[in-house]
């Protein structure tokens, strides 16, 4: 216990230091994300708030939403070896089916908006025990942490460099307290200000502080709630199982076959083979027999052959057989850069880049305004006279004589607001241009554009100065799958149901079974093959194009592409595949179209039958005739 209270105090110390190394950041954030939501305050010559704005043109909000790409980067997975190849169709399988399941989409919007603004994203894997399907036991969980929640290591800006990061949670009291099975004292968040929704701290909710750390190549995780200590993992990604504390055999119930009540969980580096399997060439029973023993006599002397005097032997006892086990590597954070910097543990901001500009279009907006507010119309009139205010049509004016009508006039003062319209517009633009987004970009007319194809050209110069945000994206994904990977490779010893397209369009149903990747090496050796390239599928950003990707399968078919124009078969092809891409009602002209062939087939295999039945169609004695 003395040994875990000095890491506790370790721990913290550690994390309240690099707090403070962090807080210029912490600070930053908080004003980024005022600006995208319409911060009003105008800043004055030292700085600070000096006045409110009374209209915000919100060109941080505009600006960010325009650059929003709801595609999510499908897997690739490349095999390094030519015998590994449909492993790594399984593989890729299952990370779509995972990223489907755990719901990409959702995850993808929230970081669209937060990349840009603060610069950078964490998605955060776990293994969740009590997940999973019917028959399988625990599964992935991905959960994106906004950059308030990750510490970094001072000094550090490369994860995978790092020796420790911290990620902090707002979590609900009594669930810790159920996964745990402690009592937890505190009742009040240590951080309130993780959940970005700046309000102060709630009763039965606490921050839960967890720190992954590398001490001699090895992931170790520890994890406190204000002075309590949650948990002490010193191999994270290790296995566990839960053994008597007195003989050592893994629990069954409450009481061991021993007698003893006590159990403690120890970490493990073989496991048991569950199902029998096939590594290479070679059959892997789940029970083989031990070492050969000696057989011994009655009195304690060994049986030897009366022929040659050598010791009989017989096999030893039916023993488990015994895998190694397969640990991730690296921390289970991931971390995706808008724009990268050297020096920074985030990305570059767009809202930073474009804050100046912003400033002063709530400036002029105000200034405009308050111009226009200020004109209006006046009256003159001599002195004593009245005009009645009432709402009447006809209203009524009470001369004293005809002079006084001479005196009646209407004086109409507007501001000229022209040039600081031209300005707000010039930081608009500047601001754009900065950013690389076009008038086509956001589907705006361009007057720069004098034809559809220069339109075009405008977009996609457009999006090609923003493709470096794009490869950011893709490589956090790749990186992501990846670690999704490690995670099912170690932990999923169920078999896994996945489900896939074949070429065809229809649902194939297999199985993901980790160890079908336990090979053998040189040595005899068993171990885990997780050599594999893990990539994003570029076409995966096209597929969200829909309208783009129709046109193109258009234009396949009439060159030709799918075969013959106006073959039934074409046509099964083409439609099929604008059926995977949620072509509208595509689905019922394919299964039209399927029918017309089967109607096709039957008719062509009728009429083949028919020349065999009829001998005077046999072309042979045709020719004897």
């Amino acid at each position: 216990m003395k040994k875990q209270n000095d890491r506790l105090s370790y721990w913290q110390t550690k994390l309240e230091d690099a707090k403070i190394k962090y807080a210029a950041m912490l600070n930053k954030i908080e004003e980024r994300e005022k600006l995208y939501f319409g911060n009003k305050d105008i800043r004055g010559k030292n700085g600070a708030a000096a006045k409110k704005a009374t209209n915000v043109r919100n060109i941080v909000y505009e600006l960010i939403e325009s650059q929003v790409d709801t595609s999510i980067p499908q897997p690739r997975v490349t095999a390094l070896h030519p015998e590994d190849k449909e492993l790594a169709r399984q593989a890729e399988e299952l990370l779509r089916n995972e990223a489907r399941r755990l719901g990409f989409g959702a995850m993808n919007d929230q970081s669209e908006r937060t990349v840009p603004v603060q610069g950078g994203d964490i998605y955060h894997v776990e293994w969740d025990p009590s997940a999973g399907y019917h028959c399988t036991l625990g599964d992935i969980t991905v959960t994106e942490r906004h950059p308030r929640q990750i510490i970094p290591q001072p000094g550090i800006y490369d994860v995978d460099k790092m020796r420790y990061i911290f990620v902090l949670m707002a979590q609900d009291k009594e669930d810790l307290q159920e996964k745990y099975g402690i009592v937890i004292s505190d009742d009040v968040e240590d951080m309130p200000e993780i959940r970005g929704d700046q309000e102060t701290s709630i009763t039965g909710l606490v921050t839960q502080n967890v720190v992954y750390y590398r001490k001699n190549g090895v992931v170790g995780m520890f994890s406190w709630v204000g002075n309590q200590v949650l948990e002490d993992l010193p191999d994270y990604y290790a296995r566990r199982e839960t053994v008597c504390k007195k003989c050592g055999r893994e629990k069954q119930g409450e009481i061991c076959v021993c007698g003893s009540e006590k159990f403690i969980e120890r970490t493990v580096d073989m496991q048991e083979l569950p199902h029998s399997i096939t590594v290479g060439n070679e059959v892997l029973p789940t029970m083989q027999y031990g070492p050969d023993q000696p057989i011994m006599n009655p009195d304690g002397s060994l049986q030897k052959d009366n022929e040659t005097g050598e010791e009989i032997m017989m096999p030893g006892e039916l023993q488990p057989t015994m895998i190694p086990v397969y640990r991730p590597t690296g921390f289970p954070v991931v971390l995706r850069r808008n724009i990268t910097m050297e020096g920074r543990f985030l990305g570059v901001s767009d809202v930073d880049v474009i804050a100046d500009q912003q400033e002063s279009v709530k400036k002029f907006g105000t200034k405009i305004e308050e111009k226009l507010l200020k004109g209006g119309s006046y009256v003159t009139m001599p002195e004593g006279v009245q005009i009645e205010t009432t709402d009447e049509e006809l209203k009524v004016i009470r001369l004293r004589n005809a002079n006084d009508k001479a005196l009646i006039d209407v004086l109409n003062v507007q501001p000229n607001t022209s040039y600081d319209l031209n300005q707000l517009e010039n930081n608009y633009n500047w601001a754009k241009s900065t950013l690389g987004i076009t008038d086509a970009f956001q589907g705006k007319y361009d007057s720069s554009a004098t034809s559809g194809s220069a339109k075009q050209f405008s977009a996609n110069q457009s999006a090609g100065r923003m493709q470096s945000k794009r490869e950011m994206k893709n490589e956090a994904f790749a990186r992501l799958y990846k670690l999704m990977f490690q995670f099912l490779l170690a932990y999923s010893d169920e078999e896994y149901p996945i489900v896939d397209k074949d070429i065809q369009g229809n649902d194939v149903y297999s199985h993901f079974d980790r160890f079908a990747f336990l090979k053998r090496d040189a040595a005899g050796q068993l171990y885990w093959n997780d050599e594999f390239l893990f990539e994003v599928d570029p076409a995966s950003n096209l597929a969200s194009n829909r309208e783009r990707l129709w046109d193109m399968v258009d234009v396949k078919y009439q060159s030709g592409g799918f075969g013959p124009i106006n073959d039934l078969n074409s046509a099964y092809l083409m439609w099929t595949l604008l059926k995977e891409t949620n072509f509208p009602q595509a689905g019922i002209v394919q299964a039209a179209i399927k029918e017309r062939l089967d109607q096709q087939n039957a008719a062509v295999g009728g009429e083949a039958n028919d020349v065999g039945a009829n001998p005077t169609d046999n072309p042979a004695e045709n020719v004897l005739v």
